[in-house]
């Protein structure tokens, strides 16, 4: 009875199992399926290659190639400052005022100098005149005193005069043609002590001349129009001649520097290595400014990947603050076989896809900037595929 027990369990599985297995050996069975590829959705555009003209974006720098440096003309104290850091001021317009009075002293004192060597050189003129008018009088009396000695000598020869006479009358002879000597040589000497009354009045005509031009540059004005840029001194200051007084700068004159990569040099210049004529566009303070190329820099600073760009401001009635940075549109000539892509269809920054035979194929391509048509797109050239 113990034994049925344990055995019948056993046969009801053995038997399930051979049905479990029978039933499976039996299933119909199914062709295999081949696997599919999968299939994306993806945007194409026909490419067109034609000449387009692009544009790219440059970092650039406003800079003012004329600064100029106001210094003191004198010792003197500050008298007044007119203009405030940061200030605009048209040509003529008194910036600094320095006081005068010291120079002013110097003045008068070389004016003093100057007339009285004017009075010398007069008193000179009337000398000489009276010099050649004395010349007559004393050659006459050099004559006299001749015909004098002539006849005290013949009285002497004939006993008829003393030795003292004959001695005095020769005496008063050698007397008057030293005193004839001495008149020929003032008047010979006249045209010497002019030149040298006239070269000193010169001479203190020149300092006084300097005096009165720094005098001048005492009241320090604007030699164009512009913007000072830095005040070093205030009102009581005391400055010396040379002193740097304040820094100012044209507001025509500023000029914008960025750095044009190499790979654009070619479009720059023509065969002959001129610049080409190139337009830019920069955005300061919501307002859009012209721009144009003037020059490249003479030298490539060491480690750049570039040559450094000067363009100029075609309109001038605004002037930005020099040392400001911002960004650059500068606009290329037009640029034969240029495809224009959308901004998406780029990977990385050289690589786009081309639809061949419903497959992608990945095709390098060289970036030359953006452009603007009927709707926003960037402009693209193909290069060689990888």
């Amino acid at each position: 009875m113990r034994l049925v027990k344990w055995v019948l369990p056993l046969l009801i599985l053995g038997g399930a199992a051979f049905i479990f297995l029978q039933l499976k050996a039996s299933k119909p069975k199914l062709p295999p399926q081949t696997p599919q590829e999968r299939a994306w959705t993806v945007l194409a555009t026909t490419a067109e290659p034609k000449a387009q003209s692009p544009r790219i974006e440059l970092y650039a720098e406003i800079e003012n190639p004329r600064q100029v440096t106001l210094k003191a003309s004198i010792d003197a104290d500050v008298a007044a400052v007119a203009m405030r850091e940061g200030a605009r001021f048209a040509q003529g317009e008194q910036l600094i005022s320095l006081d005068t009075r010291e120079i002013d002293f110097q003045i008068q004192q070389q004016q003093a100098q100057r007339d009285a060597l004017s009075a010398q050189l007069e008193a000179e003129k009337l000398r000489h005149q009276t010099d050649l008018r004395a010349l007559d009088i004393e050659q006459e009396i050099s004559r006299i005193s001749q015909r004098s000695l002539e006849r005290q000598t013949d009285l002497s020869n004939r006993n008829l005069a003393s030795r003292e006479q004959l001695d005095s009358a020769e005496l008063n002879l050698a007397q008057r043609r030293l005193n004839l000597i001495a008149r020929e040589q003032s008047i010979a000497d006249h045209p010497n002590r002019v030149a040298q009354l006239e070269a000193s009045i010169a001479q203190v005509q020149a300092q006084l001349d300097s005096l009165q031009l720094d005098r001048d540059r005492a009241e320090v004005s604007a030699p164009f129009e512009g913007r000072l840029s830095r005040l070093s001194v205030s009102t009581g200051d005391r400055v010396r001649s040379g002193d740097s007084l304040a820094i100012i700068y044209p507001s025509s004159e500023l000029e914008v520097r960025a750095q044009l990569p190499l790979r654009i040099l070619p479009l720059v210049k023509d065969a002959n290595g001129n610049i080409k004529e190139m337009n830019a566009s920069i955005l300061i303070d919501g307002r859009e400014m012209r721009l144009k190329l003037d020059r490249l820099s003479a030298e490539v600073t060491p480690g750049s990947a570039g040559v450094n760009g000067i363009f100029r401001f075609t309109d001038s009635t605004y002037a930005p603050e020099p040392g400001r940075t911002l960004s650059m549109q500068l606009n290329l000539p037009p640029i034969d076989n240029l495809i224009a892509l959308p901004p998406v269809a780029l990977y990385g920054t050289d690589r786009v896809y081309r639809v061949t035979e419903s497959r992608l194929e990945a095709v390098s391509v060289q970036h030359y900037g953006d452009g603007v048509t009927a709707e926003v797109i960037h402009l693209y050239s193909f290069a060689a595929t990888r």
